[in-house]
């Protein structure tokens, strides 16, 4: 397994992007002095899941995941590892899980189809180490990346008696064409919150209002924070553990920012290249067609001249 990926295990216990579930990391450790001994302890379980395209977006990964496994308990974390140096997603996840036998059924659907790949699930050891990627830092921290600005926008009129994971997947997908979504969050009430980024990503969501979506028709507002709220609000700490990022990982995060703008500058040059290669192939197919021309030309003189020779004879021939 992934060693670096290994390290960032402990996300699991984090104010991850894609979970609403709190802190778990009284489940399994620490001293049990003075606790109720009739209590009945939790089991949990921490297992890797592998096989997926690392070039895929964490978050509708993340969800697919809690689809596929809710069979095998409560999923109270999952935690997808990124390789930011290639701009990639890290080829092990990692799942928490709570309930009776949640590892063994776990494993029993190692070797499953998901979504066109095949689950590879292998038990994982529970790791204590802190969290590494600046992205789960969310939208208040303060050592987030200054570039990213994350929207809120509430959806109303979806079908409620679907199950929450099939309602997340199916909005999910509906708003993807808007802009990175960073979270989905459906509530029993009734009301659904998606938190996205990128250009006229709220614009491009309102536009979506009142359309239809698996019979329903939905209905969409953007979320405008209380210019009193915000004041009153301080950048988080970008973990449970309560310190910044460190600097490094911002600039790892620069760096994966100008690794995505010289990719964008490559993939134009490719088309300036394809381009150039079908304007030749043009000029190719016009000087055929000159040659073609020039050869029928050629043919036909031929026989104009044979035709001449021939009159010439004939009149000869006759005197």
């Amino acid at each position: 397994m992934d060693e670096s990926a290994i390290k960032g295990l402990n996300l699991l216990e984090l104010n991850d992007s894609g979970d609403d579930s709190g802190d778990d990391s009284g489940d399994d450790s620490g001293d049990d002095s003075g606790a109720d001994s009739q209590t009945p302890r939790i089991s949990s379980t921490t297992v890797s899941v592998e096989g997926y395209d690392t070039w895929l977006r964490k978050y509708p990964l993340k969800l697919v995941l809690e689809k596929h496994f809710a069979s095998c308990g409560e999923i109270t974390n999952i935690y997808v590892p990124t390789d930011f140096e290639r701009g990639i997603l890290k080829s092990v996840a990692f799942m928490r899980i709570e309930g009776e036998g949640a590892e063994e059924k776990a494993l029993q659907l190692s070797g499953t189809d998901i979504g066109g790949w095949t689950a590879i699930v292998k038990p994982a050891p529970w790791q204590k180490v802190f969290m590494d990627d600046p992205r789960y830092a969310g939208p208040r921290c303060a050592a987030a990346p200054a570039d990213t600005k994350t929207h809120m926008i509430r959806i109303t009129g979806y079908d409620t008696s679907l199950p929450k994971i099939d309602m997340q997947i199916a909005l999910y997908k509906h708003f993807s064409s808007c802009g990175s979504i960073w979270k989905v969050i459906v509530l029993k009430s009734g009301a659904a919150f998606i938190y996205l980024e990128g250009e006229r990503c709220v614009d491009k969501a309102l536009e979506l209002s009142g359309r239809n979506m698996g019979g329903s028709t939905l209905v969409v507002e953007p979320v405008v924070p209380r210019p009193d709220i915000l004041k009153k609000r301080r950048p988080l700490a970008c973990t449970t553990t309560g310190y910044t990022l460190p600097s490094t990982l911002l600039e790892v995060a620069k760096k994966k920012k100008k690794m995505e703008t010289e990719k964008e500058k490559e993939k134009e040059k490719e088309k300036e290249k394809e381009k150039g290669k079908e304007k030749e192939k043009e000029k190719e197919k016009e000087k055929e067609k000159e040659k073609e021309k020039k050869m029928m030309e050629m043919v036909k003189n031929k026989k104009m001249h044979k035709l001449k020779m021939k009159t010439k004879m004939n009149m000869y021939m006759e005197k």
